[in-house]
């Protein structure tokens, strides 16, 4: 592809870009999420709780070079510039100035713009980004191997979050609409490349209490209902991964797919659609019960840009020297120019914003009920230097799994979780084996107030201490001879009915939990 001032603008603003995330990546700690990330990483499997194994092997690998968060963070670091790389390599073929422009789209599109975070949304953006890359060139050439490499890229995928299986679902729907013979033979090798994938995970599951089964399907959704406002925020959220230019053209070109677009890309537009529309329709019918994250859109932005790209957005004038595969390489059309202009404005105010917050006092905080959290996450070395002078006469334990893996991280040392928790990232079941601290005595750090009856049955004696760090109140909770047999019957009992009641219709299999601490009885309903 020759080179283009839309190439030379791509590969500056990757440049500069590039160098601001990185100071980002550098100067932010390690958030909980990242840390829990990272604590998969440090105890590397074929699966773990809440999701796919994916980004614990890419921490694991990362982790093995350096735990500096700008080291982990490299791959959140790489993938804006490598999916814009991807998107620009699928639309070449209709002109080196739109493809390149559409790339630039998805490098400054907010969420790519500052985002810095190792989560699983990252492997999940790169490799659903070279699913859509492989399945458009497969009903192009109509190669048998492409359509594995689409498969093999929806398998990275599914190993990397289950909202693949949205795109799977979509790729599906597109192919049987019109089935014929290369689609049917296509489908057929996408789902035999991404079937081990599928089927690691279905084992890994069924010999591990289906734990990736009971949190996304079954315990996560205590708060779902019915709700007017959900649906208008996940509207704002989509206005605001795509930008608001991008939604509104996608959303007036709404089943007007034959309009006028971007020469010989009807076919392209047409896959595109379906691939960007079922993922955004589902979460769309979902937020009338939930509250939709802005990360779950992440990896769906590639093929809105693409579709967008390719429609009267993207089209202009159809002359000029020939491109690749005999395609005009067309100027941009003003539609693509000024979405790009007003993603690139919306970059510079977030990094104004975040410089802002950068530069201020944390004490401005202080009055903020996440406060513990910030110094926690901000200022752990203030917090550490507590802890520390404890941490060889007490097991360091933490209320909850956002200051268990922040304060692990922190201290380079294993942080269980004391007490009932939540749904949500519950990892630490796998790694703690509470039988194994019977009689030792623990520190419990809490943000909260501290309820005598969740400490005082459990130990032989509790002391309550506060610590006043940077303003904000830590409770340390010293716990003497702790009682396993007590925590066993009461904590433990509550978990397993809660978190660990296993429906009837998955099959049985090894349950780590109730093997090890109730080995009379099954976790299964």
């Amino acid at each position: 592809m020759n080179s283009t001032p839309e190439t030379r603008t791509f590969f500056a603003l990757a440049a500069i870009t590039l160098l601001l995330r990185g100071a980002l990546a550098a100067w932010l700690p390690i958030t909980g999420d990242e840390a829990y990330f990272h604590a998969w990483g440090k105890n590397p499997d074929w699966g773990f709780y809440d999701h796919p194994p994916m980004v614990g092997w890419w921490l694991a690998a990362m982790s093995a070079i350096s735990d500096h968060p700008f080291v982990l963070r490299l791959p959140a670091l790489l993938a804006p510039p490598l999916v814009g790389l991807i998107v620009a390599a699928t639309l070449a073929r209709h002109g080196a100035a739109l493809a390149w422009s559409a790339a630039t789209l998805v490098l400054l599109v907010p969420l790519n713009a500052w985002n810095v975070a190792i989560t699983t949304d990252i492997p999940l953006m790169i490799f659903s980004a070279g699913a859509v890359a492989a399945y458009l060139r497969a009903l192009r050439t109509g190669r048998g191997l492409d359509f594995l490499l689409a498969g093999l890229m929806l398998g990275g995928a599914l190993l990397s979050k289950y909202f693949a299986a949205l795109l799977a679902l979509a790729i599906f729907l597109h192919a049987v609409t019109r089935p014929g013979r290369q689609r049917v033979f296509g489908i057929s090798l996408i789902v035999l490349a991404s079937l081990p994938a599928a089927l690691l995970q279905v084992v890994w599951n069924w010999q591990n209490c289906w734990p990736n089964v009971m949190f996304n399907v079954v315990n996560r959704h205590d708060n779902a209902g019915w709700s007017l406002t959900t649906p208008l925020l996940y509207l704002v959220s989509l206005a605001y991964v795509l930008t608001p230019p991008v939604l509104w053209a996608l959303a007036r070109g709404t089943g007007r797919l034959g309009s006028a677009g971007v020469h010989g890309a009807s076919r392209e537009r047409t896959a595109l659609a379906w691939l960007a529309a079922i993922p955004f329709a589902v979460f769309a019918l979902l937020s009338a019960v939930k509250t939709i994250g802005l990360h779950w859109l992440a990896s769906f932005v590639a093929p809105a840009v693409m579709l967008f790209a390719l429609g009267p957005a993207g089209a202009a004038g159809q002359g000029g020297a020939a491109g690749q595969g005999g395609y005009a390489d067309a100027a941009v059309g003003g539609g693509l120019r000024r979405a790009v202009r007003f993603a690139a404005g919306l970059a510079v105010v977030h990094y104004v914003i975040i410089a802002g917050l950068a530069a201020a006092p944390i004490e401005w905080f202080a009055d903020s009920k996440r406060y513990q959290g910030i110094v926690m996450t901000l200022r752990p070395q203030a917090l550490n230097e507590r802890i520390e002078p404890l941490a060889d006469r007490f097991v360091v334990t933490a209320r909850g799994y956002s200051p268990a893996v922040t304060l692990g991280f922190n201290l380079g040392r294993h942080v269980p979780v004391f007490g009932s928790g939540s749904s949500h990232a519950r990892h630490d079941d796998i790694l703690t084996d509470f039988r194994a601290l019977d009689g030792r005595d623990l520190l419990v750090v809490s943000k909260e107030v501290p309820d005598r009856a969740e400490y005082e049955p459990y130990f032989k004696r509790v002391v309550y201490r506060q610590e006043q760090v940077l303003g904000a109140t830590f409770h340390f909770i010293e716990g003497y001879g702790f009682r396993y047999a007590a925590y066993r019957d009461a904590v433990l009992e509550e978990i397993r009915a809660r978190w660990y009641a296993v429906p009837s219709w998955l099959p049985r299999g090894p349950c780590y939990f109730c093997d090890r601490y109730f080995p009379e009885r099954s976790c299964h309903r």
